[in-house]
Order: C-alpha cells, then sequence, then structure tokens
C-alpha cells in the first residue's frame, strides 16, 4: 500500500454527504486494489475528528483489538466508545460518502470539511478543529525528535 497522504478541502451535502477527493480514491492496497471501494468503516477518530479506514485495515485493527485482555476497563471502555460509533459506508459512483448524523455530531462537522491523509487511514475534521489543535500539539520538530529516539535506551 502506498498510503493516505495529503490534505483536502471539501464541504458536506444537505444530505450529510461529501466527495472523497480522487487522488485518496485513487490509493491501491498491497493487492493492487482500490482500498476505498466498496466497504469502508467510518467512527470516531481521536481528537475529535472521524476516521475512515479500508476494510484490509480494519480487519487489522479487530486482530490487534481481539489480542487484548477483555478484563482490561481500558479495553472495554474504548471497544464500547470506538465500535458502537462504527458504520460502514460506500462511496456512490461520483465517489460521495454518508456521514451518519451521530457523527456528523460528534465531529462538529459543519459545510466545510478537511479531509486529511494519515497513511494507513483518512481522517475528516472540521477545519476549525483541526486549526485548534495544531495550535495546541507540540512543534512538529519535537514530536519527530521523540519519535526517532530508540525505544530500547541500551541501544544507540
Amino acid at each position: 500500500m502506498t498510503g493516505f497522504y495529503g490534505q483536502y478541502n471539501t464541504t458536506l451535502d444537505d444530505k450529510g454527504r461529501f466527495a472523497l477527493p480522487a487522488r485518496l480514491r485513487a490509493v491501491k492496497g498491497p493487492s493492487d486494489e482500490l482500498l476505498l471501494s466498496g466497504n469502508i468503516i467510518l467512527t470516531k477518530g481521536l481528537e475529535g475528528c472521524l476516521s475512515l479506514y479500508p476494510e484490509i485495515e480494519w480487519e487489522d485493527i479487530q486482530r490487534r483489538m481481539a489480542s487484548r485482555n477483555f478484563t482490561q476497563t481500558a479495553y472495554r471502555q474504548f471497544s464500547r466508545i470506538f465500535y458502537s460509533a462504527a458504520t460502514v459506508v460506500t462511496p456512490d459512483r461520483n465517489g460521495r460518502i454518508l456521514i451518519p448524523s451521530h457523527l456528523i455530531n460528534h465531529a462538529t462537522l459543519k459545510k466545510e470539511l478537511l479531509v486529511i491523509g494519515v497513511n494507513r487511514n483518512v481522517e475528516i475534521w472540521n477545519p476549525d478543529l483541526f486549526r485548534y489543535y495544531l495550535d495546541r500539539s507540540p512543534r512538529y520538530e519535537q514530536v519527530a525528535e521523540e519519535l526517532s529516539k530508540p525505544d530500547d535506551p541500551e541501544r544507540v
């Protein structure tokens, strides 16, 4: 998979639909299949956005989540919120996706939307909320430095 990347401005119509940007619709998976065609899973994302997952990525998330211990309170809480909000969506022939009203409300979506590629999934943001998120996030350079540190402090 080449991954999803970029940011795209689009709009939400009166019926709660938006058009997936053509560049994101063109991303192919390891078997040369279009990742955002057919069934796609839409659910609550983190930091107030919505997350759109290709079916192959959703299956991987389910495998990873199933390996967790169901007796952990955090696992149960996250699972209930994440999975109960999830819905299967299918783009129409014009690449439009219908966002259910409970997800529109969760992400405080209005007419203007920001759609961003985040490697393995796509996020849908209220543009004002995304700007607010960026303004309050650590600097890009700080995050890059933190992520580049070795996992093992003994290893340099």
